[in-house]
């Protein structure tokens, strides 16, 4: 396919080259440049293999919808609404034997004419988590502000390295002292997402001054499996009881979505509920929920209206609301975990691999095609098991091995492009060196379409000869005389190629060329004829430069023909030669010779002359009768162009 050099330039450059594209792409990955990309791999998962029947049915969400927004608001006034309303909720839930219900609101501040009601029903139910938030601004220095609930405090060992808090730049935001003793517990309800805005993994537990606190979800999960408030990090996993889950290097779980946040869980309109508190004051078509409906459930309450601003985009959803994340991230932890990060060395295999095969594949192959085949099969498979493996809790990394295998494709073809483009036009030079550009040009650029097999073709034949060689070999020293020839034939060589002639061989001392082959529209005749003439008056400049030098002196002799030939591969199997053959090709010789019988030095044929018409000044010489033929040939001498042959 290539040359041994080419070939071994491609394959330094093949290697080099992707030793280069993994180095970069291994110091991207390590460095965390590729997590954006990767990360919008797994949202197209995690849309590709949503399954929304495996979520756990028994988390329920009580949802202050849009609906449940307005008509409130227009009843109670500007959100956040009066105590009342969730001191009632909460009443007409707790007969119907709830596991837990999670309320997803910060009771901070006092309500004074509702706290100790709130209280009282909070304490009676026993089964109410409400959250403290992390506020990132110190607005006093009240001892209280820096004291998160003790009862949401966890024993944490092998912890992370993850992000910690201190109170010289957070204050928690804790419920209000009434509240607090009232509730089941208070843990941490603070998660931050990805640096695109997207939630995708969320903390497991929370390092504030020191000391470790449970999230929201970790501690209702907890509360539900009946696990010890400890836990521990320890080789890419979590475990709190009989709570597991793998996490990532920072100790986050990376969440399972099951689906967005109509498909997921169980919704119910808090409209529904105020309606089924109060059926009085509904119509009777609105749906009612008794509170037996609720027994043994989670009951999350949260905001999916615009309103609440609660939104928080998902890989699942742009606009899902808060709760969709603390639901499914308490569906994780009580049901097989959420998804396995890959080890850090499988990325490392993976992106060597995938800038090894297309480099391979360019090497080994001569069609484009193959490679290309290859490593789109390669990446197709590993893309449908990456797939596959996500629909099982398994993230297998994507983008830095697309990355890589398109890179390296890409660089790769390009590079052999380049060696084989420097190839040919290597090639080329020294074809043209041997054969005329023209041939050369129209052979390459035609090599999926062109025919070898014979043509006829209408050509103008040309003979030269350098007249006594014989007789000049025996008296010169050969050495010189070699110089000397090579020098002519470069000479002549070059004035047929600037006349868009084909030099179709030589023969010791003789050329045989001819004009057509690939330019029918040109005036081939007149080209050949103006080439002829020069190459006499090139000659006598040869000649004066080696008679100042000493050396003997040439003479030739030109014969052209135009007819009809064969034009094209003349042999079989490894010997071929491409020519013209035909009985115009021999009267072209014999016109060459007749040159020493008429002491002439270019003579032309009638058929040429025919070509030529009134451009050429030419002396009729009679006839010649070439072997084999009774009818005799018209012959003219060739002595100048008129000026209107320019």
């Amino acid at each position: 396919m290539y040359s041994p050099l080419a070939r071994r330039k491609l394959l330094r450059g093949v290697w080099l080259l992707g030793a280069v594209l993994a180095s970069a792409l291994l110091l991207l990955e390590a460095g965390g440049w590729l997590e954006w990309l990767e990360n919008k791999t797994a949202d197209w998962r995690t849309r590709a293999t949503l399954d929304s029947g495996r979520s756990d049915p028994r988390i329920v969400i009580i949802d202050i919808d849009n609906a449940s927004f307005h008509a409130l608001t227009e009843k109670l006034g500007r959100w956040p609404w009066t105590r009342r309303v969730w001191a009632e909720l909460v009443r007409y839930l707790t007969p119907g034997a709830p596991r837990l219900i999670l309320l997803d609101i910060i009771f901070s501040g006092s309500e004074p004419a509702a706290d100790e009601g709130f209280a009282e029903v909070l304490r009676a139910a026993g089964n109410v988590i409400a959250p403290f938030a992390l506020v990132s601004s110190v607005i006093d220095t009240a001892d209280e502000i820096f004291q998160p609930p003790g009862s949401a405090r966890i024993h944490v060992t092998g912890h992370p390295p993850a992000a910690s808090y201190s109170r010289q730049q957070w204050s928690v935001n804790n419920p209000h002292p009434t509240l607090l003793p009232a509730l089941r517990g208070a843990p941490a309800n603070l998660w931050t997402p990805d640096a695109d805005g997207i939630t995708r993994r969320v903390p497991l537990t929370l390092r504030y001054d020191g000391q470790d606190w449970a999230s929201f979800w970790l501690y209702a999960a907890q509360q539900v499996a009946g696990a010890p408030p400890s836990a521990r990090y320890q080789a890419g996993r979590f475990a709190s009881g009989s709570l597991r889950t793998p996490v990532d290097r920072q100790g986050r779980m990376l969440l399972r979505w099951r689906g967005d946040s109509l498909t997921s869980y169980r919704l119910v309109p808090l409209w529904e509920m105020i309606c089924s508190i109060y059926p009085s004051q509904c119509e009777p078509a609105v749906r009612k929920h008794p509170a037996e409906e609720f027994r043994g459930k989670i009951v999350l309450v949260g905001a999916s209206a615009s309103g609440s601003y609660d939104v928080r985009p998902t890989a699942v959803a742009e606009t899902a609301p808060g709760y969709l994340t603390i639901a499914t991230a308490v569906d994780n932890l009580l049901n097989e975990g959420g998804l396995r990060p890959a080890p850090v060395w499988l990325s490392y295999v993976l992106i060597a691999a995938f800038t090894a095969i297309p480099a391979w594949g360019v090497i080994a192959f001569r069609s484009v095609a193959i490679p290309v085949a290859i490593t789109g099969a390669g990446f197709v498979t590993y893309g449908g098991a990456a797939v596959w493996a996500f629909a099982h809790a398994w993230w297998l990394p994507v983008a830095a091995p697309a990355l890589a295998a398109l890179l390296s494709f890409t660089a790769n073809t390009a590079l052999r492009y380049l060696i084989v483009d420097r190839e040919l036009s290597r090639t080329r030079g020294t074809l043209e060196r041997y054969v005329s550009p023209q041939l050369v040009r129209h052979v390459m650029d035609r090599l999926e379409t062109f025919r070898f097999d014979g043509e006829k073709k209408r050509l103008t034949i040309f003979f030269s000869d350098v007249r006594g060689f014989t007789t000049l070999t025996e008296r010169s020293d050969p050495v010189q005389l070699l110089k000397q020839l090579n020098e002519y034939l470069e000479a002549m060589t070059d004035i047929i190629f600037r006349y868009d002639g084909i030099v179709d061989k030589f023969m010791g001392d003789g050329i045989m060329a001819h004009w057509g082959a690939f330019t029918p529209e040109k005036p081939n005749a007149l080209l050949a004829a103006r080439a002829s003439l020069e190459m006499l008056g090139r000659l006598g400049e040869l000649n004066e430069k080696w008679r100042q030098a000493g050396l003997p002196t040439l003479d030739i002799g030109i014969g052209l023909n135009t007819a009809d030939v064969i034009f094209g591969n003349v042999g079989t199997g490894k010997k071929v030669d491409f020519t013209a053959i035909g009985d115009g090709v021999n009267l072209a010789a014999r016109l060459e010779g007749a040159n020493k019988d008429h002491q002439t030095h270019i003579i032309v044929s009638e058929f040429t002359r025919e070509e030529l018409g009134d451009l050429a000044d030419l002396r009729p010489l009679g006839s010649i009768v070439v072997k084999g033929k009774s009818v005799g040939v018209q012959i003219f001498e060739l002595r100048a162009l008129r000026n209107s042959a320019a």
